[in-house]
């Protein structure tokens, strides 16, 4: 947290304070009940809303078209009806697109407790409480309770690890808290439920990728799943033979405002052969 965020914080606790609005009064619960900010953008003719009522929420709203074109390329590749896995939705940007600019079916997988919340929001805010079924659970290597390791609390954040508390470049981090979860091998997930298999699969987790799809081999592996898109490091020579072993060849990688930060990493489309 930088020195300007601390102090910020600091003012708004003592402001909260001065104000008695961390008090049970009638006032502050119906002035809390009013507020609903909601952000509106529209992409390609289709128009999305979401919660705006977290700073995170409204960055990851506006950065949509322009953090990651690349993902939005990809999804406007898909056929209509299509089958998409968003596996680490956060809070749904990229499924509430897929649903409505593609009309596809969407599993959206969020195991932390914030994001699902808002994910939820936003699939009330858009329509989409069937199309798109919001599950908050990890996929895994095995069927379990886990702990997801929180990078951070506030409500969109990201870099949370599932398991043991190490981050995308195998390092390990000071869990802020650890929250229990329920985790699936993603092929016992998909046998014991029978939905449908999935067309496409967006992966990004921030490091248990390996695990996922070695807990998902059959699903990976079968003719329906036409292309994968992961958040990847490009030095990671283990983890694209794994995908390779499913049938997956590498067909792009492309470097963006949300890779840029970190210089090893980049978005990889897989496609089947």
């Amino acid at each position: 947290m930088t020195v300007r965020r601390r102090i910020f914080n600091g003012l708004s606790d003592a402001l909260i304070a001065l104000l008695r609005l961390n008090q049970p009064l009638r006032l502050h619960r119906a002035f809390l009940a009013r507020v609903n900010a909601v952000k509106k953008i529209s992409i390609q003719g289709t128009v999305m809303a979401f919660d705006a009522n977290e700073e995170l929420h409204l960055l990851r709203a506006q950065w949509l078209e322009t953090k990651e074109p690349e993902t939005l390329a990809w999804i406007d590749g898909f056929a209509p009806g299509e089958v998409l896995y968003d596996i680490g939705a956060n809070i749904g940007v990229f499924s509430v697109y897929a649903a409505l600019h593609r009309n596809c079916d969407v599993f959206a997988f969020e195991p932390e407790a914030k994001n699902y919340a808002c994910l939820a929001k936003n699939l009330y805010l858009n329509g989409l409480g069937r199309r798109v079924k919001a599950l908050n659970l990890g996929l895994h290597n095995r069927t379990a309770i886990e702990f997801l390791q929180l990078h951070g609390m506030e409500s969109g954040a990201a870099l949370h690890a599932l398991g043991e508390a190490v981050d995308w470049r195998k390092e390990r981090f000071q869990a802020k808290f650890e929250q229990s979860v329920m985790a699936f091998e993603l092929d016992e997930f998909v046998k014991c439920f029978g939905i449908a298999l999935p067309n496409h699969v967006k992966l990004d987790v921030d490091g248990n990728e390996p695990k996922i799809i070695a807990g998902g081999r059959r699903t990976f592996s079968n003719p329906a799943l036409k292309s994968l898109l992961i958040e990847m490091n490009e030095n990671d020579k283990a983890l694209i033979d794994l995908i390779h072993s499913c049938g997956l060849k590498l067909d792009s990688r492309t470097r963006t405002a949300t890779t840029s930060r970190y210089q090893d990493t980049y978005n990889a489309v897989f496609r089947r052969a």
